[in-house]
């Protein structure tokens, strides 16, 4: 007996001798991670904010539910008791729970509200249990959306700046171990495990959210008026290039953008291209003026309105004798052509290069297009005579006004800008963005103030730009209806049309510039560039300006009716 005793008792003596110096280690783990478990602390994702600061995107606190199915012991139970509360599908969360029973962690429900949360607490389940997670917003709704973008499910960025500056945007994830009881609840934080989230960084941009809402509004209502398929709207500070606006038609909002086409996210600004039309006659034409191969106040034999050797008319019109200015004035394709022939098609291709005409902007969106200059060496006769008047090359919107914008400022092409700095997670400065990048010198100062003065003016004063005009203050621009493409046969089509204006202000020190662009507009309705584009261009010139505080500088006698002169004359 006591043999037997001794023996028992030896073994026993064994076995914990195995326990402590051989299972010790995978037991300790074991019970570890039955106690223990790793809370990821996700940090918050930075704004997104205006020039003058106002949050354009944004990050709230929210609460998110998830299930441990090892602890679970009654999976159609929970799920019974939280479908009605989660409003989710009683079958979906027994499948979440039941599929994998050796899973620790899965989503029951993502970002619900403070009383959803707290029924959910009440509840009280073993296993089920609730984490903070930051939720989008976007305060401004609509506002901006093509340039801010969206994120996903877990908080990535997906278009937009969203997506281009997602690392600054999303800081860095923490962690803590948390001691729990038996239903997985937190009882204690292990100090010496924490790791600290690194919240993000913030984008402070050149968008300007008044002046962004104005041309969102003024393209939305010219759309709807002249049944356009899409518009397009871009304000800039020529100066210092910054996008003060960038607006698309038909838009979305970004907090619900699974609920639009694909159409409707498309940033149409820097994603599409199309022959420029009459809106490209003032670049060539400063490109001529500037290497002196023809002069203001020049005249030029316009055919009366048909030039059979090039095969070209200048539509409803007639035109004799006319100087350069008057040529650009009342459009005249036949007077462009004769200025390309004297450029010749080498001094044409440098004309659009020099402006920035089939290469990227650089601007920090995602999706830019390039647009199209075809290689010099496939050129021929033809291209002599309807490259200055916008065809056989493609631009995008926003290389249209960045171009524009180096006339408006002395001939300095300034690459455009979108963003204007960066604040650390504490709202410090820690990127300045503020200064120009000055792209090169389109022409001498001398020329790009005649083309304002001698030109661009005439344009609106008393041109195909008149619906332009803005009590107060002297408008300068070009309007432009080019003939689309065809997206089945790549061909120029006869029955797409697109109705654009270019337009800037004040005339002696332009601050603004702006271009309105209606891609397919009804032709019953309208569809030259000064009756589509130049009144909407109009509402966004007068408003910023009036925003800016800049002063006018001309009388305003009474309610002038300059801007309710109807557009009468071919563009």
């Amino acid at each position: 007996m006591v043999c037997a005793l001794g023996a028992m008792l030896a073994a026993l003596a064994g076995r914990l001798v195995y326990i402590y110096a051989v299972s010790s280690e995978p037991l300790q783990r074991l019970a570890y991670q039955q106690h223990h478990m790793r809370v990821p602390i996700r940090p918050c994702r930075g704004s997104i904010l205006d020039a003058r600061l106002r949050p354009l995107a944004g990050s709230l606190e929210t609460q998110s539910v998830f299930g441990d199915p090892k602890l679970v012991e009654d999976p159609a139970a929970v799920a019974g008791a939280l479908a009605p509360i989660l409003k989710v599908d009683a079958d979906e969360i027994y499948r979440k729970l039941s599929a994998d029973r050796e899973r620790r962690f899965v989503w029951l429900a993502r970002r619900i509200g403070p009383e959803v949360a707290r029924a959910v607490r009440d509840l009280n389940l073993v296993g089920v249990a609730l984490v903070p997670e930051g939720k989008r917003e976007y305060p401004c709704g609509q506002v901006a959306a093509h340039v801010l973008g969206f994120v996903g499910a877990e908080q990535q960025g997906l278009e937009g700046l969203e997506k281009v500056f997602d690392e600054r945007l999303a800081g860095r994830e923490g962690e803590a171990m948390v001691l729990t009881d038996s239903r997985r609840r937190p009882i204690w934080t292990d100090a010496q495990t924490y790791v600290p989230p690194q919240d993000g960084q913030h984008l402070v941009l050149t968008i300007d959210a008044v002046i962004q809402s104005v041309a969102e509004d003024a393209i939305r209502e010219a759309r709807a008026k002249f049944k356009a398929r899409s518009a397009v709207a871009v304000v800039m500070d020529p100066v210092t290039g910054a996008i003060l606006a960038m607006a698309n038609d038909p838009t979305y909002e970004p907090a619900r953008y699974g609920e639009y086409p694909a159409d409707a996210r498309r940033n149409r600004a820097v994603t599409d291209t199309f022959p420029p039309g009459s809106t490209a006659k003032p670049f060539l034409a400063t490109t001529a003026l500037d290497v002196q191969a023809v002069r203001f106040g020049q005249v030029f034999y316009c055919e009366d309105g048909f030039w059979a050797e090039a095969r070209l008319h200048d539509a409803g019109h007639r035109y004799g004798n006319l100087t350069v200015e008057q040529i650009l004035i009342k459009s005249s394709n036949i007077g462009m052509a004769k200025i390309g022939t004297r450029l010749g098609n080498r001094g044409l291709f440098d004309g659009l290069n020099r402006f920035g005409f089939g290469r990227p902007t650089g601007v920090m969106l995602p999706g830019e297009s390039a647009g199209r200059v075809i290689p010099l060496a496939k050129w021929t006769r033809l291209s002599t005579t309807r490259v200055p008047f916008g065809q056989e090359f493609t631009t995008t919107p926003l290389q249209l006004v960045t171009a524009f914008a180096a006339i408006a400022n002395q001939g300095r092409l300034v690459k455009p800008k979108i963003l204007r700095g960066v604040l650390d997670s504490r709202g410090r400065a820690i990127v300045d963005l503020s200064a120009p990048e000055v792209a090169g010198q389109v022409c001498s100062p001398r020329t790009a103030r005649d083309m304002i003065d001698r030109a661009l003016l005439g344009v609106v004063e008393e041109g195909t730009g008149r619906n332009a005009q803005v009590p107060g203050y002297k408008v300068f621009g070009k309007t432009g209806t080019a003939q689309g493409i065809d997206p089945e046969t790549g061909a120029i089509s006869h029955t797409r049309y697109i109705g654009a204006f270019l337009g800037g202000a004040p005339a002696d020190k332009p601050q603004v510039v702006v271009l309105v662009l209606l891609q397919e507009p009804d032709k019953s309705v309208g569809y030259y560039g000064g009756t589509v584009a130049a009144p909407a261009a109009k509402t966004i010139l007068e408003a910023t300006l009036h925003y800016l505080g800049v002063p006018p500088t001309e009388p305003v006698e009474g309610d002038s009716a300059a801007h309710l002169v109807r557009q009468d004359v071919s563009d």
